[in-house]
């Protein structure tokens, strides 16, 4: 792994770029959060952990998906955008490996919650770093690129991880943590070079303050309430099938 920093943004194409925020979305919602979805069953019939604690686990990754979420903007105006990407992107590896052994409910709260945090802030800042510096005559393109990896991951974590289950849960877990860590590698480089996410001159008191208009507390509403509609479902329904029904 080199630590050195990404092609300067003269150079790059934004292709590259762009598969890396892929690559990141994959990462950081389509596996460190939905991948716990179908380990449910299985974890609470090994005997991990019992039905209700298994399911205060997920609890914990939603938290950390708001607090990552809420917190990406603030770490990108203190070091460069790319550095957080990296770091958060090691951060989901590391917790698909934290989780190969039951250690205790504590441990495993931890990193599932640290893994909530890494998908929220990519799913925050991944795009928003990319897509700047991106011809606007292919942003669409590009961001439909971005969160496909959504997509890919969530089919992913719905397809390899029943059958890996077979083999074993420690299994599961270290080949997520392998996919995960290839992804990070292979983006590694490709991140754009980018200063803080908000500019010198600007203090974010505007920003702020329109964050707080009526248009954007209309849609904070509408997606609160796509969450209480959506959430209880994704979280419990494989559940539900694979041992209640």
């Amino acid at each position: 792994m080199t630590l050195s920093p990404p092609i300067p943004q003269g150079v790059q194409k934004w292709l590259p770029a762009t598969l890396a925020a892929m690559a990141a979305a994959l990462v950081g919602i389509g596996l460190a959060r939905f991948a716990y979805t179908p380990l449910l069953p299985a974890l609470i019939d090994a005997q991990w952990f019992p039905a209700t604690t298994a399911v205060y686990l997920g609890a914990a990754n939603l938290a950390g998906y708001l607090g990552g979420a809420l917190t990406g903007k603030w770490l990108a105006t203190r070091m460069p955008p790319y550095q957080v990407l990296r770091a958060m992107m090691l951060l989901a590896t590391l917790s698909f490996f934290a989780c190969m052994q039951p250690v205790s409910f504590l441990w495993f709260f931890v990193w599932r919650f640290a893994a909530g945090v890494s998908g929220g802030a990519l799913m925050v800042m991944a795009a928003s770093t990319v897509l700047v510096q991106v011809p606007a005559a292919k942003r669409g393109i590009a961001g439909g690129i971005i969160f496909t990896g959504v997509g890919i991951g969530i089919a992913l974590s719905g397809t390899l991880v029943p059958a890996l289950i077979h083999i074993g849960l420690i299994q599961t877990w270290a080949a997520l943590g392998l996919i995960s860590l290839t992804l990070t590698l292979a983006a590694w480089r490709f991140w754009p070079v980018t200063g803080s996410l908000t500019p010198a001159h600007d203090d974010g008191t505007t920003a702020r303050r329109s964050a707080f208009e009526i248009p954007f507390l209309s849609l904070y509403v509408v997606y609160a309430l796509d969450a209480v509609g959506l959430v209880a479902h994704m979280v419990f329904l494989v559940d539900y099938t694979a041992r209640g029904l």
